[in-house]
């Protein structure tokens, strides 16, 4: 431990990447901060039909996490390498299987967005509040394509600082549109969780034109002023899917069953929904640090068995298991602490209010736990190459144990909420020993660019 503190290159390198890109995420998870406590003072049903809405989008976001976090993969290494062409070639992939995947989410979200809204819920002024919703944002999901493949490659180089201003703009951007098209001020009418989508939309839209223009103007990387030929062939696309097939899946796997737990959660009440809804809201601003730390771990890692040096990735990996869950209890305590003071910004009822603290709690307890696993399966094993034994994992603490038994505890022995969600997020410590022992093991390296080498030579 006295070790790992002492360590100012590994403190230097990881601050370096861990502010920024936790600064865009916290900044990211306050537009839906900011969304819900406005579209809160319309009632419970605005708050659970916009939280809904957003299990469609979120199942998207993490299929897109998927494609740039394969992509990640392979910019990490050649970066430790300075391999500057089959960055752009991977940046090119990267932008075509995002906009791919942006077009199949936007087809059903523009076109039938009853059919989505009454997956989740059979309440009629919900499923109505929801439409209205889906069916503006609809058009975000293209931009958020382009918007994450150039912070991903924008990341993977070292420069995380202009992902993190576009998302401040946009933020801001949301936030002051949602005062003025939700409640109807400077003439505007009051258009309720309508006027939500269209901020939302416009701030998406902002943010991406600033990330976009950056990276062109920050770097000449991703500009390719010399006009070089950044073609890629089939074996190109075919070792990509080879190592990033499961990170994809793994995402998908996990941010559907997370909507299934929103069933779930239908299936107690709408109360519960909404409570849910704010809960993770919350929770989201306090685990941003999470996502940071694994970013900016996948980034190192990366870098070094890119560059050869895998006894220091195997250091760094070392010294990032013991800090994710210290700085984890650091934050669980935060948000037990703050919890009661932060949902009461919300306008929901007394029985809703404690309901949600109750859950934050049980957040607040896990977060150590969630903060070494995000680490080891967002962070460690995809900079190391290793991504089917983390999508394994996540196959079977989810669909095999969270799922049958937060359904059964749910529908069967109608437990209410707090104890529902507790006995899902017991997947946390069954996950824990399956991450641990892959740590320990150092199977988890691989590197992937020595297929990129191959294939050269084959040509």
């Amino acid at each position: 431990m006295k070790k790992t503190l002492k360590d100012k290159q590994f403190f230097l390198a990881i601050l370096t990447l861990v502010i920024p890109i936790t600064l865009q995420n916290l900044i990211s998870s306050s537009l839906n901060m900011v969304d819900n406590l406005m579209i809160g003072r319309l009632g419970e049903n605005s708050i659970a039909s916009v939280g809904l809405v957003n299990q469609y989008f979120f199942i998207f976001t993490l299929c897109l996490a998927g494609i740039n976090a394969g992509a990640g993969i392979f910019m990490s290494q050649f970066w430790g390498r300075k391999d500057i062409s089959n960055i752009r070639k991977m940046l090119r992939l990267d932008i075509i299987l995002g906009l791919v995947a942006s077009i199949i989410f936007f087809i059903p979200a523009a076109l039938f967005p009853s059919s989505i809204m009454r997956i989740f819920t059979k309440d009629i002024e919900v499923v109505t509040l929801g439409i209205k919703y889906l069916r503006i944002i609809s058009i975000t999901f293209v931009l958020t394509g382009i918007t994450q493949s150039y912070s991903t490659v924008l990341r993977c180089i070292g420069i995380a600082k202009p992902p993190m201003y576009g998302s401040l703009i946009g933020v801001l951007t949301n936030a002051f549109l949602n005062w003025i098209l939700i409640f109807g001020h400077f003439g505007f009418p009051t258009m309720g969780v309508a006027g939500a989508a269209i901020a939302t939309s416009i701030a998406r839209v902002v943010e991406m034109i600033v990330i976009v223009i950056a990276a062109y103007k920050s770097n000449s990387i991703i500009s390719n002023k010399d006009k070089e030929n950044v073609e890629f062939d089939f074996n190109f696309v075919k070792m990509y899917f080879k190592t990033s097939y499961s990170v994809i899946l793994n995402e998908l796997v996990w941010s559907v069953g997370l909507s299934v737990y929103s069933i779930i959660y239908a299936k107690i009440g709408i109360r519960e929904v909404a409570s849910m809804q704010i809960a993770n809201t919350i929770n989201n601003m306090f685990m941003v640090l999470s996502m940071g730390l694994a970013n900016a771990a996948a980034i190192m890692i990366g870098n070094k068995i890119g560059a050869g040096e895998e006894e220091v990735a195997i250091d760094y990996s070392t010294k990032l298991g013991i800090l994710a869950p210290i700085v984890g209890l650091i934050m669980g305590i935060s948000l037990w602490v703050s919890a009661p003071m932060v949902v009461g910004l919300f306008n929901i009822n007394k029985d809703t209010l404690n309901m949600t603290i109750t859950v934050l709690r049980i957040m607040a307890v896990a977060a150590p736990l969630k903060f070494f696993n995000v680490l080891m399966i967002v962070g460690v094993f995809r900079g190391g190459g290793d991504t089917t034994y983390s999508m394994l994992v996540q196959l079977g603490t989810v669909w095999c144990f969270a799922i049958p038994a937060g359904f059964i505890a749910a529908v069967y022995f109608k437990m209410p909420l707090e104890k529902v969600f507790f006995v899902i997020t017991l997947e946390e410590v069954l996950r824990v020993f399956f991450e641990a022992k892959r740590l320990k093991s150092k199977k988890w390296i691989r590197n992937v660019i020595e297929d990129v080498e191959n294939i050269s030579l084959a040509a």
